[in-house]
């Protein structure tokens, strides 16, 4: 039997309407095999770029402000202890507002479906938070008390847990953020392929049995292969320029949102982290032996950029230097990644003038406390009205404000490239069906008319 329905296969295949018929069936079939391709392509980037707006996007921003709420935290603790422990209510508030806003986001964090790994470092914070608080405010008791051990109480909660637990484990949190966020831009963005390339055979398959029929016929059209090639093309037009505006709208949000907002979340890990450098010098009084001091120039460096330092031992010609490589600056970076976006520009360079009055100011800082007048050095750091303290504030403000602005300008763009995806999958799906319908309907009629008498 099985002889016998081959036979017959390849004998209907030797006549014009068995052709037709085999025609047909490759037609319906690479039409449908396109579309399926089609529709998943779609599904896929349209999703790719749900985890952006939705996931990815967000938990970026809640990593991002993990690391600086802890950083803030930190800073703040090292100038509520130079306010002799018994810190203002607005040193207070931005200190508890700091450690809460931190916790916060750690919860908020931890539900954001994250990674083995991510979990890893969400529970080292969470662990380790606690403890930090509470060395902080035996630092403070110790201090009201007059006892000079409140320093050494502080130096261990900030060295010891929040630079070298707390924070690293923040960094390794939002490194990993970062690349979910990365790997999903690209999934969003990527061309679909193999769903072009197959139906543009189907389109070209189509054409050819339209010649196909014709010649066989002796008919100029057939209509229903017609509907087919049309609803074929409509399909690749529409899944090209679908993709590339989603895409054109998703690399915008990189170029103007969330890639200049990372370079100005490094401004801002670097100037809290010179605030804490430039506090702690004080509070420590030598203790240190110089080591926050270089810190903090390692972190201006990172923050606005400097040439390169080579180390040097002491000798009588001096005393020991850190080695330093060049930077660009964060800020610097950030600057020149929002040329392009006026408004964000401003705000950077206002950042950037308000840096270069804190470094005037930390110089002054230093002067009085190298010659003594520490109670004038403290008060440039912590009084309101104090010329460190006031220029940090500006620091920060300007950087807040070109956070938000990119910040804002990323939501808009992604929000947008999903949008110009919206109703692609469903019509692609849609007009593979009809293309199928099409073929079906053309090629029986066509078979019909050749076998009537």
């Amino acid at each position: 039997m099985r002889g016998i329905s081959g036979r017959r296969l390849l004998q209907a295949g030797a006549t014009t309407p068995g052709r037709m018929l085999l025609t047909g069936v490759a037609l319906i079939l690479i039409s449908l095999l396109a579309g399926l391709f089609a529709v998943l392509a779609v599904a896929d980037r349209a999703g790719a770029a749900r985890s952006v707006d939705n996931g990815s996007g967000p938990l970026g921003v809640d990593t991002q402000e993990i690391y600086r709420a802890l950083a803030d935290a930190d800073a703040t603790a090292a100038a509520g202890l130079l306010e002799g422990g018994v810190e203002s209510d607005t040193v207070r508030q931005v200190y508890q507002n700091a450690i809460d806003t931190a916790a916060r986001n750690l919860i908020k964090a931890g539900s954001a479906g994250v990674s083995e790994k991510e979990k890893d470092e969400l529970t080292k914070i969470g662990t380790q938070l606690p403890v930090y608080a509470s060395l902080v405010e035996r630092a403070k008791a110790e201090t009201r008390q007059g006892n000079t051990v409140g320093a050494a109480y502080l130096r261990a909660a900030s060295n010891n847990v929040m630079r070298k637990e707390i924070l690293p484990a923040a960094e390794k949190l939002h490194t990993m953020a970062q690349q979910r966020l990365v790997d999903d831009h690209d999934d969003a963005t990527s061309k679909p392929w193999v769903p072009i390339v197959l139906l543009l055979i189907s389109l070209v398959a189509i054409a050819a049995s339209l010649l196909f029929f014709a010649k066989r016929t002796r008919r100029r059209i057939n209509v229903g292969l017609l509907i087919a090639g049309v609803g074929t093309l409509v399909s690749v037009v529409w899944l090209w320029t679908g993709t590339d505006s989603s895409r054109a709208d998703l690399d915008r949000s990189k170029r103007d949102g969330w890639g200049p907002v990372e370079k100005l979340a490094q401004a801002r890990f670097q100037s809290l982290r010179a605030h804490g450098d430039e506090s702690l010098t004080l509070v420590m009084r030598g203790s240190d032996n110089g080591s926050y001091e270089e810190d903090f120039k390692d972190a201006w460096t990172l923050l606005m950029g400097g040439p390169e330092v080579k180390a040097r031992p002491a000798s009588e010609d001096g005393p020991a230097i850190k080695g330093r490589p060049a930077a660009i600056g964060a800020l610097v970076e950030a600057e020149k990644m929002s040329r392009s976006d006026p408004e964000t520009r401003a705000k950077i360079l206002a950042a950037q003038t308000a840096a270069a009055e804190w470094l005037k100011a930390h110089e002054s800082v230093t002067k009085l406390y190298d010659s003594g007048r520490f109670k004038e050095a403290v008060s440039l750091v912590t009084k309101a009205d104090g010329a460190s303290r006031v220029a940090f504030a500006r620091v920060e403000a300007a950087l807040d404000e070109a956070v938000a602005e990119d910040q804002q300008d990323f939501e808009n763009s992604v929000t947008s490239g999903r949008k110009a995806l919206n109703g692609l999958e469903i019509g692609v799906g849609v007009l593979a069906l009809v293309a199928a319908a099409a073929i079906v309907d053309g090629v029986r009629r066509e078979v019909g008319r050749y076998n009537r008498p």
